[in-house]
């Protein structure tokens, strides 16, 4: 990833903007904590990689024809204190991110129980940070939240350990970025950096929602203005 100056060499504040995004990208870790950005006692989330903090995207290939697409799998574990008067909440109810440039063409490949969906070039507000645009989100499906699922409402339940593995399995293919870095492959755990996690049901009130992010000083909002 390159910043310049559109009339000359960079300035000083895209080289500290440039090493600010290169530090969050190189900021060793083995998985994600998440809390929210309101109510960060409250929702919690642990988003991780399959199986180590160097999981590699996976190309698809036809024989030696690359589709430019990549798979990506990760899980997002609710690890908030379940609620005293409905222990079934807070949940989990999105996990979107923020990548390099504009891009397009996400579709979920797994799970396709129709309880989550996917939606692209998605604005949120957050708390403190103002607006950002999430490249892709995987969200609970609309569609499916009338169908009398009151002690069992869509989503990620809370009470969930915050270990690799725990959680919901999310796997997604796009055209997701092969570097991130320039000369080092993107890991999936440099995907997550950019995550957003959104809870529904926070603070004593069913409807009540926090979106949360990365519970690093590494993380900046947005991560790729």
């Amino acid at each position: 990833m390159r910043i310049t100056s559109p009339t000359g060499p960079p300035s000083q504040a895209a080289i500290v903007l440039l090493g600010t995004v290169i530090v969050a990208l190189t900021a060793s870790v083995s998985a994600h904590v998440i809390r929210g950005l309101e109510f960060p006692g409250l929702a919690t989330a642990f988003v991780s990689s399959p199986t180590s903090g160097a999981d590699a995207l996976i190309p698809i290939r036809w024989n030696t024809t690359d589709s430019g697409l990549r798979v990506v799998c990760f899980n997002v574990a609710n690890t908030s204190l379940p609620r005293a008067d409905r222990p079934e909440r807070p949940r989990v109810v999105g996990a979107g991110f923020e990548l390099p440039g504009t891009r397009a063409g996400f579709a979920l490949l797994a799970p396709l129980d129709g309880d989550w969906q996917i939606v692209e070039g998605a604005r949120v507000s957050l708390e403190g940070h103002g607006e950002v645009t999430l490249d892709f989100a995987v969200v609970v499906n609309p569609a499916n939240e009338g169908r009398g699922r009151r002690h069992e409402p869509l989503g990620i339940s809370p009470g969930q350990a915050a270990v690799r593995g725990s959680g919901t399995r999310f796997c997604v293919s796009g055209p997701f970025p092969d570097e991130l870095i320039p000369g080092q492959p993107t890991t999936i755990e440099q995907i997550l950096n950019g995550v957003v996690v959104a809870c529904r049901g926070v603070d004593g009130n069913n409807g009540g929602r926090d979106l949360g992010g990365w519970d690093n000083p590494a993380r900046v909002i947005p991560l790729f203005p």
